[in-house]
């Protein structure tokens, strides 16, 4: 990786895991250390023998939150049973970021919806609420970011490496945000026939003006995450062409589970 990340998607889907694939969670890794990005079904791909490998050998596993919705969050309950042998930090988005804080959590994570706390958890776990950045987490340096989206998100920027946008509106602010990155990972829930009414409503972004972003921030690529669970591989291939066609860079629909290396 020469100093770079180790990007291995583990969920790359909105709202439902359907079609094989998971809701959004990817595993960051550089020198040793793992970052996990949003916490969604996808969490359960550690339990594989692919990234149970990777993380065999660690010690630690921090999860960085966006938000507090389902499919990003559901899968903090699976981290007893994939990920027992680490020490968990989860950083949790508090306002002003978000509307909501780590209360989200406690709320998930506690009878009747879950049998056990994190406070009973068999690995040392521990729930650290951020308000701002930068972040220094390791060997890790992130940038955050406000986003439009009902109850807020936020948007995250991991040096000149890559750039983690999802279930926000397509905000021009963006562009300045990632701009220059290796990799920008950006939500495309609407495709070309949907427009800004659609995108206002949901809170979500359209192929068109993510396309717009990439060009504008002068990314080296862009990649297609939080797309809806209705497409199927033909329709994502659809909207992947025509984002790089609109964007004049190299556009990617990720494969959970296959690993890329960034930056």
């Amino acid at each position: 990786m020469s100093g770079g990340l180790r990007l291995l998607p583990l969920g790359t889907r909105g709202f439902i895991p359907t079609r094989g694939g998971q809701t959004m969670s990817f595993l960051v890794e550089r020198e040793g250390a793992f970052l996990l990005l949003d916490a969604g079904s996808g969490v359960a791909r550690l339990a594989e023998p692919g990234p149970a490998g990777r993380l065999a050998g660690a010690e630690r596993l921090d999860v960085v939150l966006t938000h507090y919705h389902l499919d990003h969050v559901i899968g903090l309950s699976y981290l007893p049973g994939v990920a027992r042998h680490l020490k968990v930090t989860i950083h949790a988005p508090a306002p002003p970021l978000t509307e909501a804080g780590p209360e989200a959590i406690e709320r998930l994570i506690s009878p009747p919806l879950f049998p056990h706390r994190i406070a009973e958890w068999p690995m040392p776990t521990e729930v650290v609420a951020y308000r701002s950045g930068p972040l220094e987490i390791g060997p890790f340096a992130l940038e955050v970011r406000a986003q439009r989206h009902p109850g807020g998100s936020v948007g995250l920027r991991v040096g000149d490496s890559m750039a983690y946008v999802t279930d926000t509106v397509a905000d021009p602010a963006t562009v300045a945000f990632v701009k220059d990155v290796d990799l920008l990972l950006h939500e495309v829930w609407l495709g070309d026939g949907e427009g800004a009414s659609s995108a206002a409503a949901s809170g979500h972004s359209a192929a068109a003006d993510v396309a717009e972003i990439a060009a504008r921030a002068r990314v080296r690529r862009v990649a297609l995450v939080h797309h809806h669970p209705g497409r199927d591989a033909a329709a994502l291939e659809a909207l992947r062409a025509s984002i790089e066609r609109r964007a004049g860079l190299p556009a990617r629909v990720l494969e959970e589970g296959v690993p890329l290396d960034v930056g």
